[in-house]
């Protein structure tokens, strides 16, 4: 689903669009073309030709800023179009299409490879059960979910992995891309408790029914974890990977069972994203009055369409939202408008700051699309989220030092403010 709105703008994250994207281009296949693949030399070049001059004159007219940034759009075709005359297949082709985006610097930019998705769209918390950040240069685990396969091979909080399948890595979302994208038991290299360097195998196993929403994405499901739980004094605590529109009716329905909670912790570090409707949908029980959270810039001007609207069995006491460097899009937009709303406490670190409304651009060469933002939300004070993030309130952040102890000082601090806040 797309949510449309009367500027006929499509409202979306990332994760959603790609869901989308991929359906449409799987049933306008046959269509198009016959189900018959371009084979020639001749008409390879051809239908290269067409799809650069479809992503070319799609940002020309469509991107949200005429002016582009600064950035003399008509000039960038100048440079890429000569070198379509050298390309050797799809790969070169693909990663000359991705270098001409790659001059506006801006997020939710790209060319998505259809077959790639449900990959793309995976997340290792969910498959394998397990949470990574880069903590002082160390890929540190700073969660693990109970009877999931992290749990089962050993993994702790504070353990630092330091090689995938013997491969060493940089970073964790590299980590996190060599795990989570498939079925395959993966072969992790790990600093334990006491320093010792040691292999563990890590399978793949989905959440139970009660702790997972999926949805189909051509031939693959996309799945999200969702968990709630009661914490100390009574303070209701819910956690989920992505907004989803499936997602809505098991959010009413904890949020609601929460009314009567002396605090309420939404704890979106590492969601990336997805359905502007699901976030709004939250939003809404969470506030007392109409509340409008951020303000989008589009090509033909402002629109207000990101508004809360009450819901009567809402939430109403204090509430502290949880963010951390992976925490992205849709995420960001929601907590930002709460933030500056002065209904939200944020807690943890500034967010990844990649948040844009994004839509798709069908593409001639039909394995591929274009995603582009077509709106820059910024918020009611006007401060945009893209390429600064959402700043806490209380910043806090993790150190492996506390995780090997069996401490979470984000969570913790979220927990001492609401005790020291009357309701």
């Amino acid at each position: 689903m797309i949510p449309a709105t009367p500027s006929g703008h499509s409202r979306i994250r990332f994760v959603l669009m790609c869901i989308v994207l991929a359906s449409a281009s799987l049933a306008t296949l046959a269509l198009e073309r016959g189900g018959v693949a371009q084979s020639s030399p001749d008409a390879n070049a051809r239908l290269r030709q067409r799809t650069f001059d479809v992503v070319w004159k799609t940002i020309n007219d469509k991107y949200f800023d005429p002016q582009f940034g600064g950035v003399d759009w008509a000039a960038v075709k100048g440079k890429y179009a000569p070198q379509l005359a050298g390309v050797k297949g799809d790969t070169e082709f693909i990663d000359l299409l991705s270098r001409m985006l790659g001059e506006l610097k801006i997020s939710h930019l790209r060319i998505l490879v259809l077959a790639n998705l449900p990959k793309e769209l995976a997340r290792a918390v969910v498959t394998r059960g397990v949470a990574l950040r880069t903590l002082d240069q160390q890929i540190v685990v700073t969660r693990v979910i109970e009877r999931s396969p992290a749990a089962a091979a050993g993994l702790k909080p504070g353990f630092v992995v330091t090689a995938v399948d013997g491969a060493p890595l940089s970073d964790a979302r590299s980590a996190e891309a060599a795990i989570a994208g498939d079925t395959m038991t993966h072969r992790l290299t790990v600093l334990d408790d006491t320093g010792t360097r040691r292999e563990v195998s890590v399978g793949y196993e989905l959440p139970a029914e009660d702790r997972r929403v999926s949805y189909q994405i051509l031939n693959g499901q996309r799945h999200v974890l969702f968990e709630t739980q009661q914490l100390a004094n009574g303070i209701g605590y819910i956690h989920f990977t992505n907004f989803v529109s499936p997602l809505n009716k098991r959010l009413t329905t904890t949020i609601q069972a929460m009314r009567t909670a002396p605090g309420l912790i939404i704890d979106l570090r590492g969601n990336s994203g997805g359905d502007t409707e699901a976030g709004l949908a939250m939003a809404g029980m969470l506030v007392d009055a109409p509340t409008q959270l951020a303000i989008t810039r589009f090509r033909k001007g402002d629109d207000d369409y990101y508004k809360a609207k009450p819901d009567k069995n809402g939430y109403r006491g204090p509430l502290v939202i949880l963010l951390d460097e992976e925490s992205a899009s849709e995420s960001e937009q929601l907590t930002a408008g709460l933030q500056t709303a002065g209904r939200a406490v944020v807690v943890g670190r500034t967010s990844r700051g990649i948040d844009m409304d994004a839509t798709f651009q069908e593409l001639p060469m039909d394995s591929i699309a274009l995603l582009y933002p077509a709106g820059m939300p910024r918020t009611t004070k006007g401060v945009p989220i893209e390429g600064r993030g959402v700043v806490p309130d209380v910043e806090v952040s993790l150190t492996r030092a506390q995780l090997l102890q069996g401490r979470d000082a984000q969570l913790e601090a979220a927990i001492t403010y609401l005790q020291k806040r009357p309701r």
